[in-house]
């Protein structure tokens, strides 16, 4: 099946438009004809199954058959803070991975060692659209602008558990460990370090304000492979 992405004003009671690219792409790549059935997300967790009724030059016209909330989502809400790389690939490669398990946030961070770059967020938005699709997820990933290691640690209470994967942390604190203590999670936050990893004083600051440190396994992973690990721990909830 595949899986287009309407905007909500082109979604009506009953009809569906697709404009621009994903009409492009439904007709002249997919080839698709009048009456064939299609799914369609606004990307705020609604699917709709639809059946094409009109396709034109620059818009498809589509009718809904059924609506699907929250349809292909997890359980929880899970956003990452992750930091920029210097190799924007890895990057790429993360957004798409991370859209693919899952999140529902992803926060550029900028730690003490960061490196000092920035990743062009209409960029990351269309690898996250085009990794929702490909998934047949129906919430857009939110990428939000960059956010300072400290200006993070305030958020903490806007979740339920907001951890912090460390190297250094007891290897027996995993995050299935942490995760036996939740019932019903709703929100989490996972925090991952840069390249360099924290610092000493970054990780005191965020056990002070309450995030736990938790170990994703003795060896010393990179940014990326450090943050599906974690996420790959919640798909079980």
């Amino acid at each position: 099946m595949e899986y287009f992405y309407a905007q909500s004003n082109d979604i009506g009671s009953s009809e569906i438009t697709l404009r621009g690219d994903e009409s492009k792409h439904l007709a002249r790549v997919l080839r698709k004809k009048e009456g064939e059935v299609v799914f369609i997300t606004d990307g705020k967790g609604r699917m709709f199954d639809t059946v094409i009724e009109q396709i034109g030059s620059a818009t498809t016209l589509c009718r809904i058959e059924a609506v699907h909330q929250e349809y292909n989502e997890m359980k929880i809400a899970v956003s990452l803070a992750v930091p920029p790389l210097k190799n924007p690939g890895r990057i790429d490669f993360l957004i798409e991975k991370a859209t693919e398990l899952g999140v529902c946030r992803i926060i550029p961070l900028l730690s003490e060692r960061t490196i000092s770059r920035r990743d062009k967020q209409e960029r990351m938005n269309k690898i996250a659209l085009a990794a929702m699709k490909q998934c047949g997820r129906s919430r857009l990933p939110e990428i939000t602008p960059v956010v300072k290691f400290d200006e993070l640690l305030k958020t903490k209470n806007n979740y339920e558990l907001a951890c912090v994967p460390h190297e250094q942390t007891d290897a027996a604190k995993t995050l299935h460990s942490i995760l036996k203590n939740y019932t019903s999670l709703k929100t989490v936050l996972i925090t991952i370090g840069p390249e360099g990893g924290f610092s000493e004083t970054e990780i005191y600051k965020a056990e002070s304000a309450g995030f736990i440190p938790v170990s994703l396994g003795t060896r010393r992973l990179r940014t990326e492979t450090a943050a599906i690990a974690a996420l790959c721990a919640l798909q079980s909830i």
